[in-house]
């Protein structure tokens, strides 16, 4: 192992901590729906021997900026999906109409706004946790390295700087992300 292969290792553990932490804050709802709310929320269903996301049993479009539509692929998920809407904390009503399901979801209050704004700042907290832990994971490579005398002294501080400034980038995109999340959500 090589100074190169730890700063490359490390590069593609933020980019995963930024992708997840993006993809968790397309769950929080904003003022208008998207199919990313609910797609994957799990679904027992086939009689309770089979759990699948709702991405994975029907397609998730959207009817103006308020109404979602579940149509799901095998009627017989229907109520299931139902069920684990219900049972979600998003705190949503589904309709079943006919063979689909219709969300309507009301306008959010401000104090919904303000809850889902701690959401994601709770998550953006959260990301930051990961990329510190693997700032650390990191400059533990770098060190045994240099117990190894695989490098050089100037070489750890060199490569601890390198560390620490993707680290900085990395999390200055988060508080980007949540920036640009708390507008969303506070835009009415």
């Amino acid at each position: 192992m090589d100074i190169q292969h730890v700063i490359a290792e490390f590069k593609q553990k933020l980019q995963k901590s930024i992708e997840y932490t993006t993809h968790e804050l397309r769950q929080i709802r904003t003022g208008q729906v998207s199919p990313s709310m609910v797609e994957d929320i799990s679904v027992l269903t086939y009689s309770g021997t089979t759990t699948m996301r709702i991405m994975e049993l029907a397609s998730i479009s959207t009817e103006g900026p308020i109404t979602l539509v579940i149509s799901p692929f095998d009627v017989s998920t229907v109520q299931d999906i139902e069920k684990a809407i219900q049972a979600s904390p998003l705190g949503m009503s589904p309709r079943v109409d006919g063979k689909i399901i219709r969300i309507t979801t009301p306008p959010l209050t401000q104090e919904q706004r303000e809850k889902f704004v701690k959401l994601a700042n709770a998550k953006i907290e959260e990301g930051k946790i990961h990329i510190r832990g693997h700032r650390d994971e990191a400059r533990k490579g770098i060190k045994a390295l240099l117990d190894d005398k695989a490098i050089s002294e100037d070489d750890k501080f060199r490569t601890e700087k390198d560390i620490d400034t993707l680290t900085k980038e990395f999390t200055d995109s988060l508080d980007d992300l949540r920036k640009r999340k708390q507008d969303e959500i506070m835009a009415i």
